[in-house]
């Protein structure tokens, strides 16, 4: 195809038209043509051809539909299939087009899988894929047939959730556990990556017996009972563990400011290590929240993490957003040791980006498409299908205003949960419409997508 797609003689399904097309490098005005639900030519105003549906997008700017990587879909007690309805059309509204789930069952992990494409597809609003939670050694055995044969190629070690941090249906895992599973990891090289929560949580048992002892738990914060130090130490744990078995590392939310230092160091040191952080931990700190309803692992931190994870992602040492998307209800923050943790995060993304971001100078708009889609899609296997604005990639795009202005309400949205941190906060930028494989599914307001249109979407490596 030529640059314009090599569509000029044919008819297309859409014209988007009137856009500042943004990529990672560069931002155009220019129209989009799209064909059965893939991009089928770009170009600049000229660019022109038949199709059945022409929409005028007014100047505003268009990204490549969002790619959460970190979701939560029924945490802690939702009914799943009913949350995941909410979660979809939630992620909809937010210019959110993928999901990727994480499945935690101590089960076989094809087991799991089968179970968890055929109840998303039936619920979903927007497309997803899953990680695999690894737990046991039968789990870590199917490892390799899981990138293989069934599109799975990102397993999860969960480093705090033992003893009684251990919620169901998670298991506590040891450093056997960790160490044959990166083991397994490092035999497929690039195709397979292992996500690490770093976290160490006898520091936080032992802290927590102290505080409670002395009763300076009356007025603590989330983040005192796991001080910044205790990240650090385990990405030095999980990082001199993966230097001895080859294995790939994807830290999950980060939140500190020595979190920078620590990747540039494992990068220095030989190991493949990508950084991850999540909206909450570029604007949420202990001076704006609630300390109980606010509750969250890891914790939320201070004003000056909160800008080292702005630094680090300006200088590309963050490189992929998440959220950790989990719809905690307020019933269920209402004490400080036992509030369960959590809170939902889908559609508040790109408005935190955007407002805080770029439009107060700290990162650009086309760093924004970087984070929130190429790099995601690059890292986890989903590229050239989703991810970017190029001929052949599904037609998965988030419009968006930067000059809208408006407060957050948690009643407004479709989510399920009653309760957000970013509740009243008032945001500059915002999306207006979403679209999935060339169906508009959100527009101004309202949902229009339909449930079971979602579609799992195998991933066979994962990238730099």
């Amino acid at each position: 195809m030529d640059r314009k797609g090599g569509v000029s003689a044919m008819s297309v399904d859409l014209l988007l038209k009137n856009g500042i097309i943004v990529t990672p490098s560069k931002s155009f005005r220019g129209n989009i043509a799209v064909k059965d639900g893939r991009i089928a030519g770009i170009g600049g105003e000229e660019f022109s051809v038949e199709a059945d549906e022409v929409a005028d997008l007014g100047g505003k700017h268009i990204l490549p539909g969002v790619i959460d990587p970190h979701v939560h879909i029924g945490w802690p007690s939702w009914d799943w299939e009913e949350d995941c309805i909410c979660t979809t059309r939630t992620a909809a509204v937010g210019g959110v087009t993928t999901v990727i789930h994480f499945l935690n069952e101590p089960l076989p992990l094809h087991e799991e899988l089968s179970i968890g494409i055929e109840r998303f597809e039936r619920n979903a609003y927007v497309d997803g894929s899953f990680h695999e939670g690894i737990f046991t050694q039968g789990q870590i055995d199917e490892i390799p047939d899981m990138v293989e044969t069934r599109g799975v190629n990102t397993f999860k070690f969960y480093l705090p959730y033992k003893g009684a941090e251990a919620v169901p249906p998670l298991v506590g895992i040891d450093d056997g556990i960790i160490y044959a599973g990166f083991k397994e990891i490092g035999k497929l090289k690039e195709k397979a990556r292992a996500l690490i929560h770093a976290e160490n949580i006898e520091i936080f048992y032992k802290i927590k017996e102290q505080m409670q002892a002395s009763g300076e738990d009356a007025s603590a914060y989330w983040t005192d009972t796991r001080p910044n130090w205790v990240e650090v130490e385990s990405i030095r744990k999980v990082v001199a563990f993966a230097k001895g078995t080859g294995c790939p590392l994807y830290l999950v939310h980060l939140t500190t400011k020595e979190a920078k230092e620590e990747i540039l160091r494992a990068r220095a040191e030989g190991v493949d290590v990508i950084g991850e952080t999540c909206p909450q931990y570029l604007v949420l700190n202990v001076e704006n929240t609630d300390r109980v309803k606010s509750k969250v692992n890891p914790p939320l931190r201070h004003r000056e993490d909160n800008e080292a994870m702005w630094q680090a992602i300006q200088e590309g040492v963050i490189t992929c957003i998440g959220t950790d998307h989990a719809s905690v209800a307020l019933k269920d923050k209402q004490d400080f040791w036992d509030g369960i943790v959590g809170f939902a995060g889908l559609e508040t993304t790109l408005p935190v980006l955007l407002s805080e971001g770029v439009n107060k100078g700290r990162i650009s708009i086309e760093k924004v498409a970087e984070i929130t889609s190429y790099n995601v899609a690059k890292t986890f296997g989903l590229y050239p299908q989703k991810g970017s604005i190029e001929v052949g990639a599904d037609a998965d795009f988030a419009v968006v205003d930067l000059e809208m202005e408006k407060a957050y309400s948690v009643r407004e949205s479709p989510n399920i949960t009653d309760y957000s941190p970013y509740d009243g906060m008032v945001f500059k930028g915002w999306p207006i419409q979403t679209y999935l494989r060339g169906r508009l599914i959100f527009d101004h307001g309202t949902i229009l997508g339909e449930k079971g249109a979602g579609k799992f979407i195998p991933r066979f490596s994962a990238q730099k």
